[in-house]
């Protein structure tokens, strides 16, 4: 028979260990000197933890919400983490997209659980467990700089490596805090119904970005958003890019200027892609990320020539998007080919847009049998204006009229609409009216166990007194 002082047991033992971290804070130079204050002011150290897990609670809500609004966006910076580790992406398969909807799914309910109080002691252990993981990793790109920014709140809210460190150096504070004095605060949702929470959160955010992968964002971060001119005015200027050249070999990765030496492949070294760095616009030298007008470019199939005036050329176009051609299926190739077909039949101009190499583009060319013109462009580029792989874009006298995954468009062969005007599949609302939609349903259930934990608090409370 176990003794009363055994407790109850936990996965791996973990809620014990943080038991003993709680006792070290208890020893702790700093709790020796703040306990006569936290004796002789109770109500200003609840409210300070209040403070606290509302403050973390937030952080880890922004951060899960805005990375499963756009999951391809951060699959992306995942593969850039994963590319500067050398750990090889393309023997992962899926294992990478199901980390990425792991991680927002994660970090959505720890805020979730933090704001409402559910989990009192579980949810900072898993806040803190995130942060053991985060900090380091997030000092590794402020010292390192192997990726340009962490991608912690997605394209929502872009900070320096830097600012992210110090960022998670005041959470994990803050979680510190908590794990000791979160246990201490009142709950919002009772530990009976807390379950229920969980599940209506986790539902919302993994819709969330279900519908983000498999059509589009619903909210739109990036540049080139619905209503926009692709095309700017002075398209004319003068624009002549600069490259960076990619190879890989064994797992290293080699970044070579275009005026450099490049890599001699009998090596072993395998072209990669290409990137923009910079281009001669006006004769002004400017950098691509400081651009104010970062147009979006196309080249001709062996990239020497700008083509980008084709997109005024018609009043309709639809363009297929293709980041990455080598990883494109064959399988989708009945449906490119009768979306062009479809396309010559309404007098719309359809072409693909792709990043490969020309190698890549003419295996593609004779395997789907598309007679369809097929451009370039840089990688970055076109995931900048549409996610997924394949991906397309409807433009109406050079304006974006929508966007959507390949997957996400229905075509029968009974369906008479024209293919300029069709939209995803399901959409009868705007991305955003969408989420706002599900974001008051969230909040609807969140009140209501709320109300309910209040109202069970207090009748339990007049029982006892009763009794």
């Amino acid at each position: 028979m176990k003794s009363s002082g055994e407790g109850r047991k936990t996965p791996l033992g973990i809620e014990r260990r943080f038991d003993k971290f709680g006792d070290w804070l208890d020893d702790s130079w700093a709790l020796r000197k703040a306990s006569p204050w936290i004796e002789r002011y109770p109500r200003i150290f609840v409210l300070l933890t209040w403070l606290m897990r509302l403050a973390v609670g937030i952080v880890f809500i922004v951060s899960g919400l805005s990375k499963g609004i756009d999951p391809w966006g951060t699959y992306y910076k995942t593969v850039e983490y994963l590319t500067a580790m050398h750990i090889p992406v393309d023997q992962l398969g899926n294992a990478v997209l199901a980390m990425v909807f792991f991680l927002f799914t994660s970090e959505f309910i720890v805020g979730i659980s933090l704001v409402f109080g559910c989990y009192r002691k579980a949810t900072p252990i898993a806040a803190a467990l995130f942060m053991l993981v985060m900090l380091p990793l997030t000092l590794w790109i402020a010292i390192a700089d192997p990726v340009a920014d962490c991608g912690c709140f997605g394209d929502f809210l872009v900070i320096s490596n830097w600012s992210t460190f110090i960022k998670n150096c005041i959470i994990s504070a803050a979680i510190v805090w908590l794990l000791k004095f979160n246990s201490k605060t009142r709950c919002l949702i009772s530990p009976s119904v807390q379950w229920i929470a969980t599940v209506i959160a986790a539902t919302y955010i993994v819709i969330v970005g279900y519908i983000g992968y498999w059509q589009q964002p619903m909210v739109d971060f990036r540049q080139y958003k619905v209503g926009t001119q692709l095309i700017a005015e002075d398209s004319e200027a003068e624009y002549i890019p600069k490259y960076e050249f990619i190879y890989e070999k064994d797992g290293e990765i080699k970044r070579v200027a275009e005026d450099d030496e490049l890599p001699d492949e009998s090596e072993g070294w395998k072209f990669v892609s290409r990137e923009e760095k910079e281009f001669v616009k006006n004769n002004t030298v400017q950098s691509e990320e400081s651009s104010e007008e970062s147009d979006f470019r196309i080249w001709s199939e062996d990239g020497e020539d700008d083509v980008t005036e084709l997109l005024a050329g018609y009043s309709n176009q639809l363009i297929l998007l293709v980041p990455d051609i080598s990883q494109l299926s064959m399988a989708t190739s009945w449906k490119i080919n009768k979306l062009y077909d479809m396309s010559k039949d309404e007098g719309a101009e359809f072409f693909a847009v792709v990043a490969g190499s020309p190698k890549d583009i003419e295996e593609w060319r004779d395997l789907s049998s598309g007679q369809y013109a097929i451009y370039t462009a840089d990688d970055t580029s076109i995931k900048e204006l549409a996610r997924g792989n394949p991906a397309l874009v409807g433009l109406e006298n050079g304006k974006i009229k929508w966007k959507s995954s390949l997957s996400a468009l229905r075509l029968d062969d009974d369906d008479d609409s024209s293919v300029i005007n069709t939209y995803p599949i399901g959409t009868t609302m705007t991305g955003q009216q969408a989420l706002f939609n599900l974001t008051l349903i969230l909040l609807a259930f969140l009140a209501i166990l709320s109300i309910f934990s209040s109202v069970h608090n207090w009748y339990g409370k007049k029982q006892i007194a009763k009794a």
